[in-house]
């Protein structure tokens, strides 16, 4: 992610960000062993940071598709799987905007 954000981009960093129940479960809350405390964190993380490098490099799409690494319940990503996000601009009457974060084909606006 580039240090110097534009004002645009700085104000799309600050909306909240929302999930589909299908995404929040495919992407970032994952069955892994090892400290299951931990891991949602940094997973979480990883999608917030792809999604908005995502938006960085489009930010006038009103729709940005981008990709994460899929990883399995043994805790080990697919090298050759990933996981299609699609990060769009939700904006609902009587609801602030917010970003939604969806698999890919769930959520059509």
């Amino acid at each position: 992610m580039s240090d110097s954000l534009t004002p645009e981009a700085l104000s799309t960093l600050q909306l909240p960000i929302v999930f589909t129940p299908g995404a929040w479960q495919r992407a970032v809350l994952l069955e892994l062993s090892g400290h299951p405390e931990k891991l949602p964190v940094e997973r979480l993380s990883h999608v917030l940071r792809a999604a908005f490098e995502a938006h960085l490099a489009y930010p006038h799409e009103p729709h940005v598709v981008f990709e994460v690494a899929h990883i399995a319940s043994t805790g080990h990503p697919h090298h050759d799987l990933l996981l299609k996000l699609r990060l769009s601009l939700l904006q609902e009457p009587d609801q602030p905007d917010a970003l939604l974060i969806a698999l890919v084909g769930e959520y059509q606006r």
